[in-house]
């Protein structure tokens, strides 16, 4: 018995086949890519809210030192809620010393998060040195 192919239909699933396959891997990498994108987005978003924190702590850093109660050493969160962000709890503290000028503060701020990307603790480290001016009335 002989097979008949009819003509323009050899190879015809074979073909099909190929660019299911292809699709497919289009598909999971477009995929990857995009979980991988959420990943960082979201990496990105805690990082800003980080630096919000700091401001925060920095903020409050300067009003205790408006007010005469600042004073050098190490400070924890100051602000009046605690420090959770988009349903992440953030860590914040501060070193605080006496800067070299008259009336000065240094501060250095550091907020730490859990990360998601590598399973790590994420961690932002901010500095600033203000001074303070006496007011002669």
């Amino acid at each position: 018995m002989k097979i008949r192919h009819r003509k323009g239909e050899a190879g015809f699933f074979l073909l099909e086949l190929l660019v299911l396959a292809g699709i497919l891997m289009a598909s999971a990498s477009a995929l990857a890519v995009y979980h991988q994108s959420a990943a960082l987005e979201r990496e990105n978003m805690l990082r800003v809210a980080a630096v919000y924190l700091a401001k925060q702590e920095f903020a409050e850093l300067a009003a205790l030192s408006r007010e005469g109660r600042l004073a050098p050493g190490a400070y924890g969160w100051l602000g009046e809620e605690a420090p959770v962000r988009e349903g992440v709890e953030f860590a914040v503290g501060a070193e605080v010393r006496a800067s070299e000028g008259p009336n000065g503060w240094r501060a250095d701020v550091v907020v730490s998060w859990p990360g998601h990307t590598g399973g790590r603790t994420a961690s932002l480290q901010l500095e600033r040195e203000w001074y303070e001016h006496e007011t002669t009335g």
